[in-house]
């Protein structure tokens, strides 16, 4: 039976929950209990009426009920049975920033979570931590009223589950909030590429898709890696804020630096280690950065992929899309061109393979991306959302080039030409808080 309820307010009696004979029944109650009424956080004790007066799957909460759970009636919400609890819901909190001031500039963006609502169902709400009451259990933000599809601002119980979008959230933060609500709080941590690679290089199953990487403690670690990759990657242990760049080894007596985010080269003439030092001390700070083998290295043909890993209602990773730049032929070589989903046919034709051995190839991408987000996942964090990037050269190697876990962007569906992909990954995010959420 579906459990979305039509909510009314009872205004005549104090302390009681009706339900239709079938909703009452769906959840095992064929007659006048007492249960406790849970809205995130909050409980209220009442008594469990039947009435076949209500419409079907019609619930009648009294106003004492209603006001002090701030259930919000405008609101498509279900009903669960919990033990000695009916619990309503779901409620899902949206954590977007520290400021309530900062997050107003993306309740817009936001709503491209909830584009498909009806297939979520519940209260969802978008709040920052300045406007969290910790003493109270309350928080004040903007809740989405799926009948006007905009964003209302009150102040509610704590969510049932909270989906962090924000690199703002302290380590306290995230016990407080477990604290009160349990372990149903994601995306709530940062490792940097260090740690992360040092746990997957500890993987038999990933370790060998691993680049050769150091981390940056001296000049003297970059000019002996140099002397073994020429050509490399020097990349902040954090991906905000700081620039990675491509160092190659010209000759002898001269090296070359790339801004990876501009795309500006300098070179330098080295006469010595000394002068090297002082070229990479000026741009690196130490123990800031990791050295990383560069894996598409001028002359060799390589294509790298997004793949967009998430999970759903289940609980279980899975792929949701994969993508890449346009026509990875010789012809094009060199050239930055659009994003485009990637297809099958796509590794057929670059690595010159048969139509099996190109199924085995793009399904083993999919598999190496599933396994490195478990990877991370066993470091103890909590997470749901991720991309992994994997570059192929062109004779079939295969390495994980970057993995980004901290809220991922995943625009690039939409950039690509394919909303259905974008709005369906952002309705798997919201679904698994929706699992979480107790629904």
């Amino acid at each position: 039976m579906e459990n979305v309820i039509l909510l009314s307010r009872n205004t005549s009696n104090r302390g009681i929950l009706t339900l239709h004979p079938k909703l009452a029944e769906s959840m095992g109650i064929t007659q006048i209990t007492a249960r406790k009424i849970r809205f995130g956080a909050k409980t209220y004790q009442s008594i469990v009426d039947i009435s076949d007066e209500l419409p079907m799957n019609g619930a009648s909460l009294s106003e004492d009920i209603l006001d002090m759970l701030n259930i919000p009636q405008h609101c498509s919400l279900e009903i669960k049975q919990n033990g000695n609890e009916l619990q309503i819901g779901p409620f899902i909190g949206l954590l977007a920033g520290y400021y309530q001031s900062s997050i107003k500039k993306y309740l817009d963006h936001l709503l491209d979570y909830i584009f498909l609502y009806r297939e979520i169902n519940g209260a969802i709400l978008v709040f920052s931590l300045d406007h969290v009451d910790k003493i109270n259990y309350t928080v004040k933000g903007y809740l989405y009223n799926p009948r006007t599809k905009q964003w209302e601002e009150g102040t509610y119980p704590y969510p049932a589950s909270i989906f962090v979008m924000t690199s703002s959230v302290s380590t306290a933060w995230i016990k407080h909030f477990k604290s009160i609500i349990g372990d149903v709080v994601f995306n709530d941590f940062f490792l940097n590429r260090s740690s992360i690679h040092k746990k997957l290089a500890s993987s038999i199953g990933v370790k060998c898709y691993l680049p050769d990487t150091n981390l940056y403690g001296s000049p003297q670690d970059l000019y002996y890696f140099l002397k073994k990759f020429p050509n490399l990657t020097v990349k902040p242990l954090n991906s905000a804020n700081r620039q990675a760049y491509r160092v190659l080894l010209k000759d002898a007596n001269s090296l070359g630096m790339t801004n990876l985010r501009n795309m500006e080269t300098k070179n330098f003439s080295i006469n010595n280690r000394d002068q090297a030092y002082s070229i990479f001390s000026k741009y690196f700070k130490e123990g800031e950065y990791i050295i990383q083998e560069s894996i598409d290295v001028t002359g060799y043909r390589t294509i790298t992929i997004r793949i967009i890993t998430v999970k759903g209602h289940s609980g279980q990773w899975k792929v949701m899309g994969s993508f890449t730049r346009g026509d990875q032929s010789e012809k094009n070589d060199g050239k930055l061109l659009p994003l485009v989903k990637f297809e099958k046919e796509m590794v057929k034709n670059f690595l010159q393979q048969s139509d099996l051995h190109a199924s085995l190839t793009y399904e083993e991408l999919h598999h190496i991306a599933i396994d490195t987000v478990k990877e991370i996942e066993s470091m103890g964090v909590h997470f749901a959302n991720a991309a992994v990037d994997i570059t192929i050269g062109e004779l079939g190697d295969i390495w994980i080039s970057e993995i980004d876990h901290c809220n991922p962007s995943h625009e690039i569906a939409l950039v690509a030409g394919y909303p259905e992909i974008y709005y369906g990954i952002l309705k798997t995010n919201m679904l698994y808080a929706k699992k979480l959420a107790g629904f």
